[in-house]
């Protein structure tokens, strides 16, 4: 019987079936990394190709520059 793999982050480098470096993305069995989820591989979701691009919160709610409204300062 086999187990299905599972993608995990590394989150610190270590050696299991070759060197891997902290960001790396690790395939292995659930069972035989068990041991090390939670101190050394985070698990990704399952279907997750990429973390989505972070939106910019400043666009759209700066406030206009006070030159262009035309109006003087009191």
């Amino acid at each position: 019987m086999t187990s299905k793999l599972q993608k995990y982050r590394v989150l610190r480098g270590h050696e299991g079936d070759r060197a891997y470096v902290e960001g790396e993305t690790r395939e292995a069995d659930p069972v035989a990394v068990g041991h090390l989820v939670g101190r050394v591989l985070e698990p990704l979701p399952a279907g997750r190709k990429s973390e989505p691009a972070p939106k910019n919160k400043a666009e759209g709610a700066a406030p206009a520059n006070k030159a262009s409204t035309g109006r003087k300062a009191k």
